[in-house]
């Protein structure tokens, strides 16, 4: 992609999306939003790409929103100030009907549209002096629309107090708490932690992956016994697929599957 708003690039099985308006410490304005909702879906077209990381260049992962658009926004009639997120909101649902494991990369601030971003991802990589935010209400308005999934991704009462105060929480608390999977002392050894966890991701059945992902959002937030109910009928298609009879074929055999790239969807 040749737009210098986003960066993308493969790397082997691994498909890299950078924000790259460094200078302005990545806002994701609508553009921004259109031409990374388009890298991923690239990256999730090409059957040679088993997982994507997203990243920010420079000393900032993502500052949210642009506040030099948001200025107009009383100006806007209420068509248009309904549709202007619709990008944004767009980007979230691929995102969480991808059929791919998505890796955040998060190398400084994550702040706003920047935290939900990184927090839509499956895998959260952090360098220890990142710091995630959401200031929407210093400026007059509300993280709505990330709100959707953090929620789901951070304790509630540690949320609502970032969200009423704007006040940021430091990568190693968000560690502790589970919002971030693992932290690196330098950018240099987060991209050696992404790399090590596409390699994995390269091992592991796509077809499992691609309906097992599906599978984890739709049981995830189902009550109990409903969820139980829903998973005899969602592991069907697994038991009745090609990839368990090469995966087991493949341990008996003591080599690995074959499975790649047999599903390339």
């Amino acid at each position: 992609m040749s737009e210098d708003k986003v960066e993308l690039r493969r790397e082997g099985s691994l498909g890299w999306i950078a924000l790259n308006q460094p200078d302005r410490r990545n806002p994701l304005d609508r553009e921004t939003a259109e031409r990374v909702t388009e890298a991923f879906r690239t990256h999730f077209g090409d059957p040679d790409v088993r997982s994507v990381v997203v990243t920010g260049t420079g000393k900032a992962f993502c500052a949210g929103g642009d506040l030099r658009q948001m200025g107009n926004f009383s100006d806007m009639g209420t068509a248009a100030a309904f549709d202007w997120p619709e990008p944004i909101v767009e980007l979230h649902r691929l995102m969480l009907r991808a059929d791919k494991p998505i890796i955040a990369a998060v190398n400084g601030p994550a702040y706003a549209g920047g935290m939900g971003l990184a927090g839509m991802c499956d895998i959260l990589l952090s360098v220890r002096g990142a710091r995630f935010a959401m200031p929407e209400i210093k400026v007059g308005i509300f993280p709505m629309i990330i709100v959707a999934h953090l929620c789901r991704a951070l304790p509630r009462k540690r949320l609502m107090e970032m969200m009423f105060t704007g006040e940021p929480m430091g990568a190693e608390e968000a560690h502790s708490l589970g919002f971030v999977n693992r932290l690196y002392d330098t950018p240099e050894d987060m991209t050696d932690g992404v790399k090590a966890y596409a390699e994995k991701f390269e091992r592991v059945s796509p077809y499992a992956a691609k309906l097992g992902r599906r599978a984890f959002n739709l049981l995830a937030d189902m009550p109990a016994d409903q969820a139980i109910d829903a998973a005899q009928f969602l592991v069907m298609p697994f038991h009745l697929g090609e990839d368990i009879k090469e995966g087991a074929a493949a341990f008996l055999d003591g080599r690995d599957p074959a499975w790649f790239p047999r599903h390339d969807s």
